[in-house]
């Protein structure tokens, strides 16, 4: 193997530059796949932690399949350099995602902190790689001789997930805008951080994308060893600042309370906080299940924004925290007065899905779980 990689890997300058950043390439897409794994193995998951590691997966495979083009290990393993397509296709809607939890959205609830849509174009990508794979492997290679060679068709598959990645850091941009303010910025290193790794990805996938311009190799490289200098970072910033993105979600929380219009001016918040009280004590609308901001919304004659900024700002918490307030002060009521009812049965009663999340819910909030808390009340 050794000596088919020194036949094909293009020289850039000096050979100890060559095999520099080969070599630190090959280090990123096990660092990617390592920083992955870790994110998976915490005994407490979150949204959060499920969309950084495959955040960190996709990278990886991005490192790792950019250097196979340029080494011509194409020609051993076509299909996983196709996977650069559905990992690129995928980042997007994964900082999308981190971008809701930074902004405390209503994500606690969810898997991956994602609208069903935002899953759309990823699954179109992955099932256009299954489509493309379905080939033979001499066909797949004789279309990667082509397409290293001069531009092909395959260039317009490549530049699709560009294309889409691009239009994600655009609204991403325009979302957290109000981060990234002088004020901010001087005030707060997390904030700082956020930036540089947003415009890291910006120049990263740029240069990438210099690659399907003019089918230099260098361009690859230097692409894959940026994402890898882009994974050390994060890896660096993991291991000294572990809850830098709880910070990051407080510094957000709080620089939107203060440069953000308010969508409440000219209301009435006590009539608000009134009705607000009376949907959840009186009427008990968070005993269903199907219970989300916008139909919470919708009852009280607000937008989704107003109401989300009437939780936040008045109650001081997120939409799941404030619900599943509610939730779980009357699953706390029922759990002391029927002894022998079943703990799935109540936590299905006061509004939630699953007894996982009930269960998850019920720790967060009181510190114990739901039979323990019944044994130690009725004992």
């Amino acid at each position: 193997m050794q000596s088919v990689l020194s036949l094909t890997i293009p020289r850039f300058g000096s050979e100890y530059v060559s095999w520099g950043l080969v070599s630190f390439a090959v280090f990123g897409t096990y660092l990617g796949f390592l920083l992955c794994v870790g994110q998976c193995v915490l005994e407490r998951k979150s949204a959060l932690n499920r969309l950084l590691s495959l955040l960190f997966l996709f990278l990886g495979i991005l490192v790792g399949s950019g250097l196979a083009m340029v080494s011509g290990l194409y020609r051993f393993s076509p299909r996983f350099v196709l996977l650069h397509i559905p990992a690129l296709g995928s980042i997007g809607p994964a900082l999308y995602g981190i971008h809701r939890i930074i902004r405390d959205s209503e994500v606690e609830e969810s898997f991956f902190g994602l609208d069903k849509k935002h899953f759309l174009l990823p699954v179109a990508f992955w099932v256009l790689y299954a489509a493309i794979c379905v080939s033979d492997s001499e066909s797949l290679v004789n279309g990667f001789e082509r397409f290293v060679s001069r531009s092909t068709s395959l260039d317009l598959i490549f530049y699709a997930p560009f294309a889409v990645l691009a239009g994600y850091i655009l609204g991403l941009l325009k979302g957290i805008r109000i981060l990234f303010k002088v004020a901010v910025l001087r005030e707060e290193w997390t904030t700082r951080v956020l930036l540089y790794i947003l415009l890291a990805t910006i120049a990263n996938h740029t240069v990438g994308a210099l690659y399907l311009w003019g089918k230099n190799p260098l361009f690859l490289l230097v692409s894959a060893n940026m994402m890898t200098l882009s994974l050390c970072v994060s890896y660096l910033i993991g291991r000294k600042y572990p809850a830098y993105f709880q910070n990051l979600q407080q510094v957000a929380r709080d620089a939107i309370r203060k440069y953000s219009r308010s969508l409440l001016q000219g209301m009435d918040l006590q009539t608000l906080r009134e009705n607000l009280r009376v949907a959840m004590e009186v009427d008990r609308l968070y005993r269903d299940e199907e219970l989300s901001l916008a139909s919470l919304a919708e009852e009280m004659a607000l937008s989704s924004h107003q109401l989300s900024e009437l939780i936040n700002q008045e109650m001081g918490k997120n939409f799941s925290a404030f619900v599943n307030e509610y939730r779980i002060r009357e699953a706390c009521e029922l759990l002391k007065k029927d002894k022998n009812r079943s703990i799935l049965d109540i936590g299905y009663e006061v509004g939630f899905r699953s007894k996982t999340s009930f269960h998850r819910a019920f720790l967060k909030e009181i510190g114990l779980p739901p039979s323990e808390f019944r044994e130690k009340e009725t004992t």
